[in-house]
């Protein structure tokens, strides 16, 4: 996928969570509530098979983020994220360059924003059912390493990026003075791509890796009210992958304006 098609994706995406937060509100006029910002970091990691590999590979992604959130009417909350993350696309080797190269997992630093919505369902016996969206695009910068011990001068220059989509349900419940405990099940899909360039002399070649793929993941969290204007948020959750779990985990602080 190149990178105008993964911008395009992205935002396309970011559009379809806003567009789903909105409901059949009239477009002309945006009802908010209550508005929240904060800090934001999350770590999550996926087991996954590149294409043309056989063995699996661990990707795994700090970010930290600065967000807004937007309480519109009938409790539709909708998050928005931008910031850096720190990725590792773990061990590959790209065998179709000039000279055959291992990449071992030397982390990425780059851009990520986010969207992301819950909308309440239905309401029962003091529980809640919301459905959950959302969308985070990575978008790493490029590094460069020499290529030494040949006779001529040459470099490797690497690039990372991923894009991950996840929706399914939530139950909460306001049993609990000033915390709200809930229970997400989510189907994820993840997109990832990783481009390798490789000058040596008057060798010159490219080759790109990507993957997509699919898990389900299950996360208990949890918004705690510090204050009457503070907010914790934090998330845990695991999604079973081949030979072991892959994991999510999430904390920030917001305040109410």
């Amino acid at each position: 996928m190149g990178h105008r098609r993964r911008r395009a994706v992205a935002a396309l995406s970011l559009s379809a969570a806003l567009a789903l937060a909105a409901g059949p509100a009239p477009a002309a006029t945006v009802d908010i509530a209550s508005v929240a910002a904060g800090l934001h970091y999350e770590y999550l990691s996926r087991t996954m098979t590149w294409n043309g590999d056989a063995a699996s590979s661990r990707l795994q992604s700090h970010l930290v983020t600065a967000r807004a959130d937007f309480r519109l009417a009938a409790g539709i909350l909708v998050g928005l994220s931008a910031g850096f993350a720190s990725t590792g696309d773990g061990t590959l080797t790209f065998a179709t360059l000039p000279i055959s190269l291992r990449y071992d997992g030397s982390r990425f630093g780059g851009f990520v924003m986010g969207a992301d919505a819950v909308v309440p369902v239905a309401e029962f016996s003091g529980f809640e059912i919301s459905g959950t969206g959302r969308f985070v695009y990575s978008f790493g910068s490029s590094r460069t390493w020499p290529l030494e011990g040949f006779a001529v001068e040459g470099e490797a220059s690497g690039r990372s990026s991923w894009l991950e989509g996840a929706i399914g349900p939530r139950v909460s419940t306001r049993a609990f003075s000033g915390i709200v405990p809930y229970l997400e099940i989510w189907v994820r899909w993840l997109h990832a791509g990783f481009q390798m360039t490789e000058t040596l002399g008057d060798l010159a070649g490219a080759e790109t890796k990507s993957v997509d793929d699919f898990s389900f993941s299950v996360a208990l969290g949890a918004d705690a009210a510090l204050t009457d204007r503070i907010d914790l948020k934090a998330l845990a959750g695991l999604a079973p992958c081949a030979g072991g779990v892959d994991g999510l985990v999430s904390v920030g602080l917001s305040y109410k304006f």
